[in-house]
């Protein structure tokens, strides 16, 4: 995920991920772990295209 989100869109994402698992799959809800990886859009390439490249663009 792409950083700049608030925190509590990231509490959010958490609580549904796991109400998801325990509601689909029987996860035990203490048992679910939710790990949120923040990448910077300089660090994050596709085609080989820099997202931030495609943001400065999108700024101008």
């Amino acid at each position: 995920m792409i950083q700049g989100r608030a925190t509590e869109q990231k509490r959010r994402l958490a609580r549904r991920l796991t109400d998801l698992l325990v509601e689909e799959v029987g996860a035990t809800r203490e048992r679910v772990v939710v790990i949120i990886h923040e990448i910077g859009a300089e660090d994050w390439s596709n085609g080989g295209r820099l997202l931030a490249d495609d943001e400065a663009v999108s700024s101008e």
